[in-house]
């Protein structure tokens, strides 16, 4: 009986290790999606401000010759702005006491910041 208890004992402690070190795993993973994530953002967000400021430069023009209504211009230009404070919100949301330092390692910092 004692023996079973003493190998019990041993399978409990190494169980243990087993699931903590998983644990870790998995938030290294997790922190690297984040990572990753964070850079696709900045990188789209990119391109995204580039194809608008030529559309939004091309609907104000059309918009002057009639061939537009302004407020199509002004819902991209309203988009435009949204995207721009996107990850200002995003690091007001994951802040603990939102008056703290942005996140780190590059995730969701704006443009002016870099």
């Amino acid at each position: 009986m004692n023996k079973s208890l003493k190998v019990m004992g041993q399978l409990a402690i190494m169980a243990g290790v087993c699931v903590a070190s998983a644990a870790f795993a998995q938030a290294d993973i997790f922190d690297s999606a984040a990572t990753k994530l964070g850079g696709l953002f900045k990188n789209v967000r990119q391109i995204v401000f580039i194809l608008g400021g030529f559309a939004l430069v091309g609907f104000a023009i059309a918009a002057i010759f009639g061939k537009l209504e302004w407020k199509k211009v002004a819902v991209l230009a309203v988009g435009l702005a949204l995207l721009a404070v996107a990850s200002q919100v995003v690091n007001y949301a994951i802040d603990k006491d939102a008056g703290g330092d942005s996140i780190d390692s590059g995730r969701f910092e704006s443009e002016l910041e870099d």
